[in-house]
This record gives structure tokens, sequence and C-alpha cells, in this order.
């Protein structure tokens, strides 16, 4: 019914402009003398498919307005238009002539100056037509997301299509004689309208209009109505997006103004101008939020007139965040201890050490004339690998690091295992999710090593694989660099024992619905994808991991993540995971003569707060990944971050706390303190289309160097 009624109205539109071309303007001297009579043909959009949750809830759709629009050409013939319509719609003058004057539209069609106008205007405009020639108020099928900002990243927005674009574009047909799309078409640019593009478009109406010497229309001579697009269900639940966004504004709030707050490397207050969170069923791969900030609001893209160029100024300006960067997947970081996930698993792969043997973690790590640190600055005495994932000993991890470096130096192939490992459950590659601007991370290698020196000698003098850049390889504190979705695609991948999925984000096609609601007649169904499979080490040493990830969480005294999760009931939810905490510049105290890869405040980037997890631990439906920018330890804010989504994903009875809150230090010894309240900045976007590619905020791609100057380690 939905459908027939925005038909019925383009029809109607149609209609009630020819009355008045011929019923009006035909009336005038001018048009009474005809001559060349010819031919004009207009292609009518279609009505664009809606977007649904995996729930049915509406995210993009199409409601009917009163739009206000004016004729080609009344402005110049009547100049007064412009202010009285500036007085009635309550809009600048100088705005009201750009939207006429716009280019974006055919000459043959009216041009929309407002929308959503209500029922007094549209009095008005009709008891005062002598005054304004060439205007009228059409009911007309307008974008429109319900739940904009919450969303953005995922549904992403349509505009104007760009001259490539159209270049690229305008030899596709959608039927028999109808173009896709003409110069003014609008095109998804981001998100889902952007990856459905071919689905939700649908096929443009066309109309062949006789017109005189003037291109004044003086009838019609053919119609075919435009068809509507189908709709895209999507795998991701509102209410899940919801929630990960709250606990990310928790997050911020705590790495900001918490008691953990002060970063003790510069002594300066922790930044947090930006982060991410994933939630993913392991089982089949479906994302069912994909969270990032800030964000920003689709709607300023689909105002009349577009978007203004204070609000994509906005948009683009470091002092924002950029909030059209999807930190989710646009946005590689180095992921600090929850890389040892990778470690244990070549560990155990290649037989390096067993699962039971202990080693002695005395504080640090030294090759040659340079020693690696723990982060806590002090051993944990005997540890087996359980163990030294749940306290996160950095250098039983250095060791293996090194001993996967003398295979690569001693055997004449140059096995790379601990990269292949990696490579395996997806990182260092495009995940494969259909969502525009993904960044595939970094893996280092020798390749990455070698085309490094080849293309930036100065920056990167040594061509050759050292010990050093896989001794902290080893805990993430290497060149590695991954995007916060690919981080729950390994642990997701490693939870469910060993199958790795290409990411979901549509479940289904679906023939246009009735009423803002799916219509359930589904066209084509989105399986999952399996991408590859894990080398998985035998049941007995995969449980000695799965222990290790399940103490980070429950071991009191020793679990880097047990304080975020004291209150949390793991005795029924019970979570693994693992905390990471990746230094990304080192602090120099002068602003001065500091050292190479040590930067001086305020161009320091401080440390990247992390949380890896899954979750029930023996039987698991969650994948959860936080990622907090220049946060500090990943215990005290990624963690508890985290955990309040665990806490809405399972519906137990809480709100998102702002006040009390209980964080651990690396040590595992809980600290209580209060979070302030804050607000999340949104933003307004530009006047083209975004640019989705990949950010580097956050990240370093410095490489260890092989001298005596200690390096401190990742810590939980």
């Amino acid at each position: 019914m939905a459908v027939l009624v925005v038909v019925v109205c383009l029809f109607a539109t149609l209609v009630g402009r020819l009355w008045y071309l011929q019923g009006v303007e035909a009336r005038t001297p001018v048009v009474t003398q005809l001559a060349n009579i010819g031919e004009r043909t207009i292609y009518i959009p279609a009505p664009r498919g809606e977007i649904f949750d995996r729930d049915g809830v509406l995210l993009a759709g199409n409601h009917i307005e009163q739009v206000v629009t004016v004729e080609p050409g009344a402005e110049l013939a009547h100049p007064a238009i412009v202010n009285e319509l500036s007085a009635l719609l309550g809009e600048p003058a100088a705005r009201v002539s750009t939207a006429i004057e716009s280019t974006q539209y055919s000459p043959y069609q009216p041009v929309p100056v407002a929308e959503g106008v209500d029922e007094q205007v549209v009095l008005s405009i009709d008891e005062n037509r002598s005054l304004l020639p060439g205007v009228q108020v059409q009911a007309e099928p307008v974008r429109y997301y319900p739940d904009a900002t919450e969303m953005a990243n995922i549904v992403g927005y349509v505009y104007r299509i760009t001259a490539a674009e159209y270049g690229a574009y305008k030899a596709e047909q959608c039927g028999k004689g109808i173009p896709c799309y003409q110069p003014t078409s609008l095109i998804g640019q981001a998100g889902a309208e952007a990856t459905f593009e071919n689905y939700l478009r649908g096929t443009p109406g066309k109309e062949v209009v006789e017109v005189d010497s003037r291109g004044d229309v003086l009838g019609t001579l053919a119609y075919t109505p435009p068809v509507p697009g189908d709709n895209i269900i999507l795998s991701l639940s509102l209410a899940d997006q919801e929630s990960a966004i709250r606990s990310l504004q928790y997050g911020i709030k705590l790495a900001r103004y918490g008691p953990n707050s002060t970063d003790t490397v510069s002594g300066q207050k922790f930044r947090a101008p930006g982060a991410s969170m994933v939630v993913e069923d392991p089982r089949n791969g479906e994302i069912l939020a994909l969270a990032t900030y800030p964000d920003y609001n689709p709607d300023y893209f689909i105002q009349p007139g577009g978007i203004t160029t204070a609000e994509w100024d906005f948009y683009n300006n470091p002092a924002n965040g950029y909030p059209m960067i999807d930190r989710a997947i646009s946005t590689p970081y180095q992921s600090g201890s929850t890389w040892k996930l990778i470690t244990a698993t070549a560990d155990l792969d290649y037989g390096l050490r067993g699962p039971y043997e202990y080693y002695d973690d005395t504080g640090s790590f030294t090759v040659g004339t340079q020693t690696f640190e723990d982060n806590a600055d002090s051993g944990y005495g005997e540890v087996d690998l359980q163990e030294a994932i749940t306290v996160s000993s950095d250098s039983y991890f250095y060791s293996l690091g090194y001993q996967f470096w003398q295979i690569w130096a001693d055997e004449a192939s140059h096995p790379e295992e601990l990269q292949d490992i990696a490579s395996q459950y997806g990182l260092g590659h495009y995940s494969g999710v259909d969502l525009p601007g993904e960044s595939p991370g970094i893996v280092p290698s020798q390749q990455v090593f070698t085309r490094e020196h080849q293309q930036y000698p100065k920056a990167y003098p040594n061509p050759y694989f050292g010990p050093g850049q896989e001794v902290q390889e080893a805990i993430g504190e290497g060149q590695d660099e991954v995007t916060p979705l690919q981080l729950a695609d390994a642990y997701a991948t490693f939870s469910n024992g060993g199958t790795l999925y290409v990411p979901q984000i549509a479940l289904a096609v679906e023939r246009p619905g009735t009423g803002g609601k799916p219509n359930g007649k589904i066209i084509r169904y989105f399986p999952p994808k399996v991408k590859d499979n894990v080398d998985m080490p035998g049941a007995a040493s995969r449980a000695v991991m799965l222990a290790g990830f399940e103490g980070v969480t429950t071991d009191t005294g020793l679990g880097t993540a047990a304080g975020a999760f004291a209150n949390f009931p793991l005795g029924e939810y019970p979570v693994a995971g693992k905390t990471g905490t990746a230094q990304v510049d080192g602090y120099c105290a002068t602003e001065s003569g500091c050292p190479p890869g040590d930067l001086p405040w305020p161009a320091y980037k401080q440390d990247t707060s992390v949380f890896a997890s899954f979750a029930p631990a023996d039987d698991p439906r969650f994948t959860v990944v936080g990622v907090f920018e220049q946060s500090g330890y990943g215990a005290d804010v990624a963690a508890p971050a985290v955990e309040q989504e665990y806490m809405a994903l399972f519906g137990l009875d809480h709100t998102h706390k702002t006040a009390a809150t209980t964080t651990t230090a690396a040590t595992g010894t809980a600290t209580t303190g209060t979070a302030a309240t804050g607000t999340a900045t949104t933003g307004t976007a530009t006047t083209g289309t975004a640019t989705t590619g990949t950010a580097t905020t956050g990240t370093a791609t410095t490489r260890t160097a092989t001298s005596g100057t200690a390096t401190t380690g990742a810590a939980g």
C-alpha cells in the first residue's frame, strides 16, 4: 500500500505540474505563439528500497513529505519570489536563492526548496499564489534515517552522484531505454546505502512530454511509472548497536574523568579522542553491532541543497576527531597484548614450548645488547602458558618471539611461522565485510621490511628481519596493525574452534514492503561464508589457552580484567578475554633533543586501551572487542566498557554505569573511583562525497632498533 501511495503521489505531482504549465502559463500571450514543437524525456527517480535491522526495525526509509518547489526560470521571471519565500519559510534569502539556482536538477523539473513544511506553510502558499508564481507544494517521497547517528557508519547515506560516478555508470540500463542514473540522481555514498546500491535504487520511471520552442510542456506523450527498489535486511540489531554506543560513551568518560584518567608517562589527562566496539556472532560471522565514536548525522546530506560547507568542514576538522571515519573497520591499531592469542597459537602449533612447560619471568628479556622490559617492571617468576596469558607476562612471549626469529634465521627457507598463524586468523588481509573503506591492516614480515626499505631507505635503513622486530611482534608492539573488526574476527575464530568467517552485515534482500515494515518475501539470502581455517592446537592445548583467557576475568589475584568483571555474574555467563595496552609513541620530556621515535607533549600520543573477548566462554554466542584511543591500560578502560556491553547483551538488570566504577590496573588491583558524565560530540558533514578511506589515528609504525635501549612492553 505504501509503495502504491508513493507512485500515486509521484503521478499526482506530474499532473499538478502539467496543470500549472498548461492551465496557467498557456494563457499568457508568449506561449500562445506555438512553434517548433518537440519532445523531451524526463526520468523520474524510483522510491528507494528500505533498510531494516535483523528485528525488522526501520533504519533507512522513505516518507511522504510536503515539499515546496519552484518551477525552472521562475526566479528570473519573478525575482520577488525569493524574498517572499524567505519570509514564508523562515530561511535566509541567500539560502533560498541558492536552492532555486541549484544545477542538481533537470531543467524540466521543479526544484525543491524546503521539505517537511507544516500545514500553515501549505495554506499560505495556496492563499498567495499571485505573489508566488511557479511555487508549488508537492507530496514527494523523501529519504530519512530514524536513528541517524547511531547507525550512520553502517547504513551510510545517499547524495547526488558525482561527475566521476556518473561517467562510470551512465551507460548502465535499469530497463529498456531507461538509464539507471542521470546527472542529478541520488546514489549511495557510504555504508549499506553504497554496498547494496544495485538492490536499493529501483528502476526510474520515464515520461515523454511535448514541448514548444521555449521548452514549455504542452502535454504527456508517454509515461512509465518508476519501480521501487528492494529492501535490505541487516544482521545488526539496533538495540545492540545502541548499547554498544552507550558502552563507548561510558569508556570515554572513564578514560577522561575516571580514577585512572592521568597518563603516568606524560603526566597529562588521557585525551580519549575516539573509540570503537564490535559485537560479532562467532558461530556464523554475523555482525550484531559496529559502533564508532565520534559519529556523524547522515540527514545533513539529504537536506534541500545538500550539506553545507560549514557542516562539511566540521566533519573534516582534526579537532573533531574525523567523525565520518568508521574506526571499527578503517582505523588499524597496534593490538598490544591481545596479539598474544596469535603467539600462543603459533607456539603450540609449531611445538616451541609445551603448554605445561614453565618459563622463568624475571621482568625483562635481553637480545644481544637490547633489553625488553615487562610493562609492570617486575617478573612473575615461574609461569606456564595458562598463567602467562592470565597475568599477561611479556617476557614469556618475548622469549617465544626470539625463538621464532631463530627458526627464521637458521632455516634456509626462512619460515615466518608467527606471521603465518596471524594470516590464518585473518590479520593483514581485508576481512571481506560488505562495507566500503576497510583497511587490511599489516602483519610485519621480511617482505614488508624489504618493501619499506626500498620505498623509504632513510626511514628504514635496515632491510632485514631482525630479532628485535620479532620479539616485539610477539606481544603486539611491533609494526602489526589490526582493525577492531579484524581483532574480533580472530577471537571469534579461536572461540568457535578455528573457523574464520567473512564478517557479515546483511542477511537478505526482500521485495518492497508496506508502512515502513519488512515485506517478508525474500528474493536472496546471504549465507555465512568461511574465509579460512586456523590450524588450531590439539584439544588439550587449546583448553590451556582457554583457561588462560578465562583467568583474565576470573582470577581475582592475577587476572588483568578481574576488577572490571568483579560484579559480573561470571558463574552464569563466563567471559574469556585478553586485555591489551599498545604503546603508540615514546615520550620525550623535553621539546628538543628527543631520541628517534620519541615525541614531546602535545605531539605525543598516549597508549591505546584494548580488550578482546568472547562469551559464554564454554559455548560462545558473542565476541566483543573494544578499542579506545589514547586511553591508557586495557584493564582500566576497554575492559570495563566491554563488561557494560555484556550486561546489555545478556539482558541483565542494570543501567549503564555513570558514577562508581571499578577498574583494574596492570597488577590486578581493584581501584574504585567516579567517572564524570560527558556528552558525545555529534557533527555534520560535507559538500561532496565523503572519503571513507583508511585512517591512521592512534597507530605507530616504528621499528625496534638493536641498540642497548630498554624497551617497555605491552601491559595487559
